[in-house]
């Protein structure tokens, strides 16, 4: 008797089931009509009024069924997520890592390629950097160790920060990961639940919507624009959290663009963030490539943050794949189980290099001063370009619009590749800005200056200048 009502049981759950994935199938035949009058109308697909009204009386109703409010909130970020993927262009797949791959294998062919589309300094890691990996690889210090690295390079670290910033921190804060990228990875593992809505301030890293995803969470992108100087509207940054909200993924000196936030709106968007109990993830490994003055999280914020750091650019460590967070000592831990569970510790004999890179103290200076001059090289070489760009407060990025909009950027970056072998990153893979590009200084100056010079007889040749 019970086996039997066990069994009508479950055959209803089979019904309910279908019946839900009969009106999701509804739901998105409708999101995608919606999407249509969307783009006729000119509307943003993203509108957080409309989102939030919605999301508001969904949890109102739960709360009536006796639903939980978060199993709501979660499901009400997946049906936005996935009406938005619906309704948003569909973009190439095509990124710079694949025209850096395409320019890889035109050099082996023979053809001299100028690389300006990968976020890799040429400027290599200091002598005294690679002797002391080969030193302690001569030791045999290349054990297992603790997962959140060194104590002694934690230390350091911290030491480090404290005399630079206006923070109080130890060890305890400071957790070793192997380069900015699983850093960025594990703040949101950590942060970040399936049904969680993460703000990113466009254009950005492509990395951080790949990595939202990937823990199952939402990112909500909340535009800027060149004709504003990138910066961000505060406004409409609060108008895009949502109750689903647990982070705000800040970048600056920015990449792409190159922009560092004022002060005043650093401090607001610290504000809103506190205010609302969220977490700000300060992204801030080209810190030391900047050209004047630059806020930091660490600078005696009252705020729960997370900060990513790397040795790639100040050291030019960039093979090396060391970096490190700063937060507070619970997440810390949590991430730092989570480094244990996945690869057991950054290799020891890299964070000897790392240790001896903090003794250099004048080396970050000189690779910025190295980035600035090439800086100037690429903003005397676009101007002559029909392009518009914001002149970087820092950072090692150019970000250009092309003045005859309406272009398909990635076609126009692979035609150029081919035909002058100039590798460039098109603007769609940092949040839609189709007809920008994006120029890396990792390359010398001698090549960011042919390399533009090139771009300007393509862009004459097809007829754009």
């Amino acid at each position: 008797m019970e086996e039997a009502e066990l069994d009508r049981l479950r055959s209803e759950i089979r019904e309910v089931s279908m019946e839900i994935l009969s009106l999701l199938k509804r739901r998105q035949e409708l999101a995608a009509k919606i999407g249509e009058v969307k783009n006729r109308l000119g509307l943003e697909i993203h509108q957080p009024e409309v989102e939030g009204e919605l999301r508001t009386f969904l949890v109102k109703q739960g709360k009536l069924m006796g639903l939980n409010p978060r199993l709501v909130n979660g499901l009400a970020t997946l049906l936005f997520k996935d009406s938005t993927s619906i309704q948003q262009k569909k973009h190439s797949t095509i990124t710079h890592m694949d025209i850096l791959r395409r320019g890889l294998e035109l050099e082996r062919a023979g053809f001299q390629v100028h690389h300006l589309e990968v976020g890799e300094p040429d400027l290599g890691a200091p002598a005294e950097v690679r002797e002391a990996v080969s030193s302690a690889v001569r030791q045999g210090l290349a054990r297992y160790g603790d997962s959140r690295g060194l104590p002694q390079l934690r230390k350091k670290i911290a030491e480090q920060l404290e005399a630079k910033f206006k923070t109080r921190l130890g060890p305890e804060n400071i957790l070793v990961v192997p380069g900015g990228r699983f850093a960025v990875y594990l703040a949101l593992k950590t942060l970040v639940e399936p049904g969680d809505e993460v703000i990113l301030v466009d254009p950005s890293w492509p990395m951080y919507r790949q990595c939202v995803d990937f823990v199952g969470g939402r990112a909500v992108g909340v535009k800027t624009s060149l004709e504003k100087g990138w910066r961000p509207d505060t406004t409409s940054l609060e108008n895009a959290i949502s109750p689903a909200t647990k982070a705000i993924i800040l970048n600056y000196p920015n990449n792409p663009t190159g922009k560092s936030l004022e002060k005043r709106d650093f401090e607001e968007i610290v504000e809103i963030a506190e205010s609302k109990g969220l977490t700000i993830i300060s992204d801030e490994v080209y810190y030391d490539y900047s050209f004047g003055a630059q806020s930091s999280i660490l600078d005696g914020y009252d705020v729960k943050y997370v900060v990513v750091q790397s040795f790639s650019k100040s050291f030019g460590m960039t093979g090396y794949r060391i970096g490190y967070l700063v937060a507070g000592r619970e997440t810390v831990d949590k991430m730092a189980s989570l480094i244990s569970l996945m690869i057991t510790c950054v290799p020891e004999f890299i964070q000897y290099g790392a240790l001896k890179a903090l003794e250099l103290e004048e080396v970050p200076k000189k690779y910025s001063e190295i980035m600035r001059s090439r800086m100037e090289v690429a903003v005397r070489e676009l101007s002559r370009l029909p392009v518009d760009f914001y002149r970087p407060d820092g950072g090692m990025y150019v970000f250009p619009k092309l003045n005859s909009g309406g272009h398909d950027m990635v076609r126009l970056a692979l035609e150029l590749l081919e035909s002058k072998g100039v590798a460039i990153a098109p603007g769609s893979i940092f949040g839609g800005y189709d007809s920008f590009f994006r120029i890396s200084l990792g390359a010398s100056e001698k090549s960011i200056e042919r390399g533009i010079t090139l771009l300007g007889e393509f862009l004459r040749e097809k007829g754009l200048a």
